[in-house]
C-alpha cells in the first residue's frame, strides 16, 4: 500500500525569504522575532502569517515554542504578540557582554550638553539603522527613535552615513528588489537618487535629513570610524527645522562637535563591532 501523504500548505512550496542551505525552522524563528520587534504595539498570528507567508501549522507551533520560552509575550485578551522578557535578556548580552551605555553614555551626554539638542548613535543592519544610544535635549522635542529601535536607513541622516560607508556595489546589492518606502514628501523614493546622495555623503563626510522621516525635523550625522577607516557607527544631532535655521551651511553649526565626539567614540565602539 502506498504511504499516505499530507497535502502541502501552499506557503510550504515557496520560501523565498529563506536562503539556500539554511535551516528553515531557524530562519522562520528569526523572521518572526524580527517582525514582532518592529511592531511595538503588537501583532497577531494572522498578521504574522500574512507578512511572512508561513504555513499556518508551522507558525502556530513556532509561536507556541517562542512564547513558552519567553522570547514572545502573547496578550491573553487581544492575542497579539510582543517581544518577551527573555529576548530582552538575550539582547543585553550584545557586544561581548559589555554595557554599551556605560561605555559611550558620558560622551553622548557631553555632546548633548554642548549642542543642547537630542543626539543619537546607530549602527547599520541590512537597510535599517538600529539605535544604540540616545540622549534627549531639554527642548520639547520627542523623536520616533529609541534605543533598540530601527528606521529605514534611506530616510535618516544616520542611515545615509552608514549606507555611504559601504562600497557602492554592496549598496546596490542590498537595494536589489527593494522598494524605497516614502514617509513624507521629502523622503528619497528613487534608488538612483539615493545612490547620488550617498556619493555626496562620501565626498563631504556627513549627511543631512530635513523632514525625510518626520516632517519639521532636521538631522545631521557623521561617521564613527575604526582605525582602518571603516564606518562602524554614526552619531547625529536632531533639532526642529525652524531652529536649525536656513538651508545651506547650517550643518556647520553642528559638525565640529559631532566630529570631535565621533573621534572620541571610535575607540569605544570599534572593538564592539
Amino acid at each position: 500500500m502506498a504511504p499516505t501523504t499530507r497535502p502541502k500548505d501552499a506557503a510550504d512550496t515557496t520560501d523565498a525569504a529563506v536562503p539556500a542551505g539554511s535551516i528553515k525552522s531557524a530562519e522562520r524563528v528569526l523572521q518572526i522575532l524580527d517582525l514582532v520587534a518592529r511592531h511595538t504595539d503588537g501583532i497577531d498570528a494572522s498578521g504574522i502569517r500574512a507578512s511572512l507567508k508561513l504555513p499556518r501549522s508551522s507558525l502556530h507551533g513556532l509561536l507556541r515554542v517562542l512564547s513558552d520560552r519567553g522570547y514572545l509575550f502573547v496578550d491573553p485578551d487581544s492575542r497579539v504578540y510582543r517581544v518577551g522578557l527573555h529576548a530582552w535578556e538575550v539582547g543585553q548580552a550584545y557586544s561581548h557582554n559589555q554595557n554599551i551605555s556605560v561605555l559611550i553614555g558620558p560622551e553622548m551626554r557631553a555632546l548633548r550638553d554642548e549642542l543642547n539638542e537630542t543626539v543619537q548613535l546607530a549602527v547599520l543592519d541590512g537597510l535599517d539603522n538600529v539605535y544604540l544610544a540616545k540622549e534627549e535635549s531639554d527642548h520639547p522635542l520627542r523623536l520616533v527613535s529609541g534605543v533598540g529601535l530601527r528606521l529605514p536607513a534611506h530616510t535618516t541622516a544616520l542611515g545615509k552615513v552608514l549606507l555611504a560607508g559601504l562600497p557602492a556595489g554592496e549598496v546596490r546589492r542590498r537595494l536589489a528588489g527593494v522598494t524605497l518606502q516614502r514617509f513624507t514628501k521629502s523622503t528619497i523614493g528613487d534608488k538612483a537618487e539615493l545612490l547620488r546622495r550617498l556619493a555626496a555623503v562620501r565626498a563631504s563626510g556627513f549627511a543631512e535629513d530635513d523632514g525625510e522621516y518626520t516632517v519639521g525635523l532636521y538631522c545631521v550625522a557623521v561617521p564613527v570610524r575604526s582605525e582602518s577607516g571603516a564606518v562602524v557607527a554614526a552619531v547625529s544631532c536632531s533639532t526642529p527645522s525652524a531652529r536649525a535655521g536656513a538651508t545651506g551651511d547650517r550643518a556647520q553649526r553642528y559638525l565640529p562637535a559631532l566630529r570631535a565626539c565621533a573621534g572620541r567614540l571610535a575607540p569605544l565602539i570599534a572593538p564592539l563591532s
